[in-house]
């Protein structure tokens, strides 16, 4: 059953591909990646590379399919690095790789799940693709222990959810329009309106010839390709497609110690840096 929710209802978490909140975007997911210019090449290559995995794990997630117009979480990653100047030649690798064409002396890429508990009893959940398992567990787990945390379950503080990011049709210009709109697609679980303030939406993020507003409908994890194509074909705009990890309620952490949050943010930070990171979650209340 769909359940009506307030926009806005907590703040944007700290991390480009991070989900750290109570709510399932947390971090402003249909903005996945930030939209300031690259400082210098160092940045602009990381920044590419975390547009790429996305691109591989759209077309490995998508059972292999290439084409955008198949793959709709592919269409919504190749719009969003399209946005962002990603070179044709990084997003065609990208697919390569993402279908087992691209890896490196032909090994495939796979996608992996870490857990594990840091600073302030902090849970999180750590998505990866890699050719090497050996080598991103071995990145993932000094990672951890250098904030003294560990390598632990911690998926039972989450659940499994996806999410798709939209634009509605123009004609949608309010809330209540666009929830009767999202009623008509099983498999719909919630929908909630992207806050500007805290999402940092900005007017180039929009698409234009669509309503100026954002929403983001959570969904049955099986039901998210679906639904989102079932949208598209009804004239929204299709953002972002995902699925992702959202905390537990009654699992949420607060950390109000001001060393300890810095600590949080630090370890954000270092898990950022790790390559074939994709994603991380975690159940920090903010």
């Amino acid at each position: 059953m769909l359940r009506l929710l307030k926009p806005g209802r907590c703040p944007s978490a700290l991390r480009l591909f991070s989900t750290c909140s109570a709510r399932l975007s947390g971090h402003n997911k249909w903005s996945t990646i930030k939209h300031d210019k690259a400082k210098n090449d160092a940045e602009k290559n990381k920044l590419f590379n975390k547009f790429a995995n996305q691109i591989a794990l759209a077309v490995k997630l998508g059972g292999g399919s290439t084409d955008p117009a198949l793959n709709i979480r592919l269409a919504a990653a190749i719009e969003s690095a399209n946005k962002n100047n990603v070179t044709k030649r990084v997003v065609e690798n990208a697919i390569k790789k993402g279908s087992g064409a691209g890896g490196k002396d032909g090994s495939k890429s796979g996608s992996c799940v870490y857990e594990g508990m840091g600073p302030g009893g902090v849970a999180f959940v750590v998505e990866a693709l890699t050719d090497n398992k050996n080598r991103t567990i071995g990145l993932v787990r000094s990672t951890f222990s250098k904030v003294n945390g560990s390598m632990t379950p911690t998926l039972y503080f989450f659940d499994r959810k996806g999410y798709i990011i939209v634009q509605p049709p123009q004609e949608l210009d309010d809330f209540d329009q666009v929830f009767e709109k999202v009623l008509e697609h099983e498999g719909v679980e919630d929908l909630e309106q992207v806050d500007p303030e805290n999402d940092a939406l900005a007017a180039e993020d929009l698409a234009p010839g669509f309503a100026s507003s954002v929403y983001e409908l959570s969904t049955e994890p099986a039901a998210t390709n679906q639904v989102a194509s079932s949208l598209k074909q009804h004239g929204f705009h299709i953002k972002e497609v995902g699925i992702g990890y959202v905390p537990k309620s009654d699992m949420l952490v607060d950390v109000q110690n001001e060393d300890t949050m810095k600590s949080v943010e630090k370890f954000m930070g270092q898990l950022d840096e790790i390559d074939d990171v994709t994603d991380f979650y975690c159940n920090l209340r903010k």
